[in-house]
């Protein structure tokens, strides 16, 4: 009866009100910002990958945070396994199409993510040492807290939430599934070698995540998209028809084929939808957390940020593997997940392509855990941010134990045999309350986000300020 409860829950909450909700809200913001993110992509790429100074600290104080790290840890942290297995098995279930619509929910992504980030830095307080903390729980309290009596409702929830997805981590496991099928070495053991590697970051606190991060984040991304370039090059007489493909099966359905099973059109843009806005967390309200962190001069500057971050992981990552599957054929064999993402690289690559996917799955978890360890961070950092001794013992214990909640997974389900289905129900459910609020929070702050754009297009008046909730421009 709780199965059948729960399994009810999570289809509700997971299917038709979370899609429109994170497409909705991305589509509002666009359309009140005046398709910001479009007007001036080309101003984003210039400033995050161009301009000097956004790789390098303004020398505030001896704590502070480069904006090109922060976005290199939250870049990192949603670059994960679902760039490889999950766009596979949403193109498995979906049909090619589903790979247009990753596309377009990444467009209005690119708004939600740099809305909340934008409100993260703006809303962000400096602690006694002298860091940046913030994220949704600071504008939560700060934005809401005047007009809302019961906003800390919504802090609860949101917290708990992706504190659930700390304790229920499936990356050791999945990581260590993966080096078993290529090494033959038990996926437990596997699992042990890649906990204590995320421990060797982590162990060192967020600057050491940081540094690994600004070096991961470009050496993973750079290796996978050469790769996959080389693929899409090796086969670039079938690229036109893969676009036509992509672009026609996004509007009709597909016949069965091969393995493949079919698909309607609804499906076929339910599944690209969700991989597109699930890939890169737009909406989620992690990665705010560690962009609030940077030392910028203007919010907006980070928001531009968040911009890069979506394009990065769904319109280049996301997009490389769904090419590389369909002008290979290997969309409609049956095959999905890693698995299918493998078959379709060996076109080119031969024997070596599982060594390829099991190293780049390898990175991909290892940025992603050590990235979301900082989220975890901010979420403690905030719920004692009014005691200084208690928060430094609390960071230190997620320091400590961070991996081995993963690592608990992996032995469960290696040697115990524990059959985790109803648990990763709780984990879905979990992720999805906090989204939702945070979706909320969006919409009823998106009167000051505008202000804050207004101003950074304008006058200016936060140009040089750090304590951006000390300045109104409502």
């Amino acid at each position: 009866m709780i199965v059948e409860f729960l399994n009810a829950i999570d289809a509700i909450l997971w299917g038709p009100p979370l899609l429109i909700g994170l497409l909705g809200t991305g589509l509002y913001l666009t359309v009140i910002s005046k398709f910001w993110q479009v007007r001036h992509f080309k101003d984003a790429i210039k400033y995050c990958f161009f301009k000097k100074s956004s790789n390098e600290i303004s020398s505030i104080s001896k704590q502070a945070v480069s904006p090109y790290k922060a976005a290199c840890v939250a870049i990192a942290g949603s670059i994960g396994a679902g760039n490889i297995g999950g766009v596979a098995s949403a193109i498995a279930l979906g049909g090619p199409g589903a790979l247009f619509w990753m596309w377009m929910t990444a467009i209005v992504g690119m708004m939600t993510k740099m809305t909340e980030v934008t409100l993260a830095t703006y809303y962000r307080k400096t602690d006694p040492s002298g860091e940046h903390v913030g994220g949704p729980l600071f504008y939560m309290e700060k934005g809401l807290g005047s007009k809302f009596k019961f906003w800390w409702i919504f802090a609860i929830v949101f917290g708990c939430g992706l504190i659930m997805q700390l304790i229920l981590a499936p990356e050791a496991f999945t990581v260590g599934e993966s080096l078993q099928e290529l090494t033959g070495i038990r996926a437990v053991y596997c699992s042990v070698f890649f906990c204590i590697m995320c421990w060797v970051v982590i162990l060192g606190g967020l600057k050491r995540v940081l540094d690994f991060a600004s070096f991961m984040m470009p050496f993973m991304a750079i290796l996978y998209i050469v790769f996959g370039l080389y693929v899409i090059l090796t086969n670039i007489a079938n690229v036109p028809a893969a676009f036509a493909l992509i672009i026609k099966s996004a509007f009709t359905p597909v016949a069965a084929t091969g393995g493949f099973a079919g698909t309607t059109i609804m499906l076929c843009a339910r599944t690209g939808i969700a991989r597109g806005l699930f890939s890169n967390e737009a909406g989620w309200g992690t990665s705010p957390m560690v962009h609030a962190t940077a030392d910028q001069n203007h919010p907006v500057e980070q928001g531009m940020w968040g911009i890069m971050e979506v394009f990065i992981d769904t319109l280049i990552i996301c997009t490389i593997t769904g090419l590389v599957i369909v002008i290979t054929g290997e969309w409609n064999t049956g095959e999905a997940g890693a698995t299918l993402t493998t078959r379709a690289f060996a076109h080119s690559i031969g024997k070596f392509a599982p060594y390829f996917i099991s190293v780049t799955l390898f990175l991909f978890c290892w940025t992603t855990v050590t990235g979301w360890f900082t989220y975890f961070k901010g979420i403690i950092e905030y719920a004692f941010k009014n005691k200084p001794k208690l928060k430094k013992f609390f960071v230190k214990f997620l320091e400590i134990t961070t991996p081995a909640y993963g690592l608990m997974i992996a032995i469960m389900i290696d040697i115990w045999e524990v059959d985790l289905a109803n648990a990763w129900l709780i984990v879905d459910i979990s992720s999805a309350l906090p989204t939702f609020i945070n979706l909320i929070v969006l919409v009823l702050l998106s009167k000051k986000f505008i202000a804050i754009v207004k101003d950074y297009e304008g006058p200016r008046k936060l140009w040089g300020l750090t304590e951006y909730d000390k300045v109104k421009v409502d």
